[in-house]
């Protein structure tokens, strides 16, 4: 039995959200803001708390629509609610059971022809039984227009309730309820569609609870008590401290849980309560002899003697698990001899106290489900364990305090640890643990399977729509092509798990852009300068691999790339020049964007638009068009061949200045001589080519341009500044061509 899919509606940023659930772990990965947050707190207060739900998990641009239903309802006619319930949050689990765990199932199966497969149970808000809504808010909004008739004052001043969601922020916990309602398994798809199917006629709910005894759920938040006040219970009710983040706050409750030697006594719990009772009487006896003289002259006062009153006396109660009540109960040896030099936990640093927090309650997550030690003996039958099949744990931004191993390490032993006993290691094991992890961390996803992602991205708004949230699965993303799909993962685990969360994306052809294209942004462009940006260095003869992952994830992205023109015949390196019928051999152009080869063609665009342009995605390339360049008292258009040509002919002074240091390698110092001694500007992007060709140190003269005076004074050929002019207006949303 496993989760498979959970669709998320109406709630928070996730308006219709689709999370496909992996067999073991799912990752939810995503940009800030993206909402990630809000399928975590959906699952916990659909799931785990059953409740809590309030006017603000309700999906922000929801209102207006809830406004004009309540706003129709009158005294005269009957209020349908069923319109108000498709706009309120609710939730739908679809889970896979075999017919061999129908004893778990039997009360989520709709018909009798189920044979296995996918079950569907949806939960959501709806009126407590005797609850009418419209009478009361009718009610309510007549008592404010009897004392306050007419809108509000002046300065805003308006009686409750103003609208519909001013009564239910007041009201929505005492009128509506989680109730759980069948669906039909015909109506479960593979294909992840967020579009909520119809519940059967006359559905009447199972209730708030639908899961009881079938899943065991668990969570570690984000904040774990790193800044909480006071202290609280666990889920299974035990007092845990504040500062929850130390081992030593949980070592007491998994000790009375599973430990406690005073419950179900063992012949080795016998000795050691023995051991304990004997300790107790000999430290009262001392007890008794160090306070003789201070009780004595306590009963000398007159107060405690006399037949009617007692005696003083003082003695000790030792418990068990007194013995792990203070601050030092955990302790780590630090000599690395024999000599025994110990220090508490809390000299530890946060990271390592959070690491071995986290998985300690993972270990307790696990023990509890499968009832470990004296916890068993609070089963009524020894025979039928009562153990739920599926346990669900939910770690929201397990990276805070960790650094970037320790980060890789902690996903790399989450879900072991879950799994670390006897009935979880079997191949057949009938228990099912899946796990669901939030991050902002590339070193967290880097540590997952590819197909484990869930990217979550922030829908693009339009005017006056608050903004929304989808979830693309990366499962399947590439189709048959695994040659691709191979190319991306290994890509991606090696440099660029960052992608996912970015705000935007410069996909460029090699290091020498990567240098200088960082300063640039910084000093040019104050919106790209304050975004998350994500570089992927492919080249053109890769960048078009990555088209159906980059498509997925619909982030605004600029794809930086040569024009790499070859001649007809012998398919060599050529000076773009049009009318000689040269074509371009990068893929990216030829197959993608804008899937042209002919360099007259490409050549042909607008000088001053974007050359092409996904008009259905957020997708601009950006490559060598022809710019106006001027050499001595002469000024012509000129088509540079690569990124590095066409900055020494928009930089000529600064690649001067950078040809004089001393370790300039080759290509400066030639770029330099071409740039001093060509009379033309067609001579000048002649010899630049040439000198391409001879000396490819490309990285080296992208460094040398690193020790200029002023960084400031390099400018960006035409062709990317135009390009991220365009990405700088992706992310204000302005409108327009560049």
């Amino acid at each position: 039995m496993k989760l498979t899919r959970i669709e998320v509606f109406n709630f928070r940023k996730l308006r219709r959200a689709c999370l496909d659930m992996s067999d073991k772990q799912t990752l939810l990965v995503g940009a800030n803001n993206s909402g990630k947050t809000s399928a975590m707190k959906a699952l916990r207060k659909f799931l785990k708390d059953r409740g809590g739900i309030d006017t603000r998990d309700v999906t922000a641009s929801n209102w207006a629509v809830i406004e004009q239903i309540a706003g129709a309802w009158t005294q005269e006619v009957e209020a349908d609610l069923s319109p108000l319930l498709v706009q309120l949050p609710f939730l739908d689990v679809w889970l896979h059971a075999e017919t061999s765990e129908l004893h778990h199932v039997a009360h989520l199966i709709p018909t009798l022809t189920w044979t296995g497969g996918p079950l569907g149970v949806r939960l959501r808000l709806e009126p407590k039984k005797r609850a009418d809504i419209k009478s009361q808010y009718l009610a309510a909004r007549e008592a404010a227009q009897k004392l306050q008739p007419g809108s509000a004052t002046v300065n805003g001043f308006a009686l409750w309730p103003r609208d519909f969601r001013e009564f239910l922020d007041k009201r929505l916990t005492d009128l509506f309820e989680l109730n759980a309602h069948l669906m039909d398994p015909a109506n479960f798809s593979p294909v992840g569609a967020v579009a909520p199917p119809p519940l059967p006629p006359q559905s009447e709910g199972i209730g708030p609870n639908p899961f009881a005894g079938l899943l065991h759920i668990r969570e570690i938040n984000a904040q774990r008590g790193f800044a909480d006040a006071g202290d609280g219970k666990d889920d299974d009710g035990e007092l845990v401290h504040a500062d929850n983040r130390k081992l030593a706050s949980q070592i007491q409750p998994y000790f009375r849980k599973h430990i406690d030697p005073e419950k179900d006594p063992t012949p080795n719990d016998v000795k050691a309560l023995q051991a304990i009772h004997d300790a107790e009487a000999t430290f009262n006896a001392r007890l008794k002899d160090g306070f003789a003289d201070a009780i004595k002259e306590l009963e000398n006062l007159g107060y405690t003697g006399g037949l009617n009153n007692p005696k003083l006396t003082i003695a000790t109660q030792i418990k068990p698990v007194d013995g792990l009540d203070h601050p030092a109960a955990v302790q780590y040896d630090i000599s690395g001899d024999t000599s025994g030099v110990k220090l508490p936990e809390g000299y530890n640093g946060l990271g390592f106290q959070n690491l071995i927090s986290m998985v300690f309650q993972l270990m307790r997550f696990r023990d509890v489900w499968m009832q470990v030690g004296k916890f068993k003996s609070q089963v009524v039958t020894p025979e039928d364990r009562g153990i739920e099949p599926l346990q669900l744990v939910l770690i929201e931004e397990p990276e805070a305090h960790l650094h970037v191993q320790v980060q890789q390490v902690f996903m790399a032993k989450a879900y072991k640890a879950l799994r670390n006993h006897e009935d979880l290691k079997k191949e057949d094991s009938a228990f099912t643990t899946q796990l669901v992890v939030s991050t902002h961390s590339g070193h967290i996803a880097h540590a997952a399977e590819f197909e484990e992602l869930r990217y979550f991205k922030r829908e693009l708004p339009g005017h006056g729509v608050v903004p929304t949230a989808a979830v693309a699965n990366m499962t399947g993303l590439f189709g048959a092509d695994t040659e691709t799909r191979r190319f991306v993962t290994r890509y991606l685990l090696s440099t660029h798990f960052d992608l996912f969360f970015a705000d935007a994306v410069i996909v460029i052809e090699g290091a020498a852009e990567r240098i200088l294209l960082p300063h640039r942004i910084q000093h040019h462009y104050p919106v790209l300068a304050t975004a998350y940006l994500s570089f992927l260095e492919l080249g053109g003869s890769h960048a078009h691999r990555m088209r159906p992952l980059i498509e997925a994830l619909e982030l605004p992205t600029l794809i930086i790339t040569d024009l790499d023109a070859v001649a007809e015949l012998g398919k060599e390196s050529a000076q773009p020049c049009c009318g000689a019928a040269q074509t371009t051999a990068n893929h990216v152009l030829k197959t993608w964007l804008p899937k042209l080869a002919e360099i007259d063609t490409l050549m042909a665009a607008p000088p001053n638009k974007l050359c092409h342009t996904d008009a259905a995605r957020p997708i601009t390339v950006a490559y060598q068009t022809p710019q106006e360049v001027t050499q001595g008292a002469l000024t012509q258009t000129i088509t540079p061949s690569t990124f590095e040509d066409a900055l020494a002919l928009a930089n000529t002074e600064v690649v001067k200045g950078a040809a004089k240091a001393e370790l300039a390698c080759r290509m400066t110092r030639a770029f330099e001589k071409s740039i001093s001694n060509e009379p033309t500007p067609e001579d000048l992007a002649k010899a630049l080519f040439d000198r391409l060709v001879k000396y490819p140190e490309k990285a080296a003269f992208a460094l040398d341009l690193l020790y200029v005076e002023d960084i400031k004074a390099l400018r960006a050929p035409p062709y990317i500044d135009k390009g991220l002019t365009w990405l700088a207006r992706q992310l204000t949303g302005e409108e327009g061509a560049i």
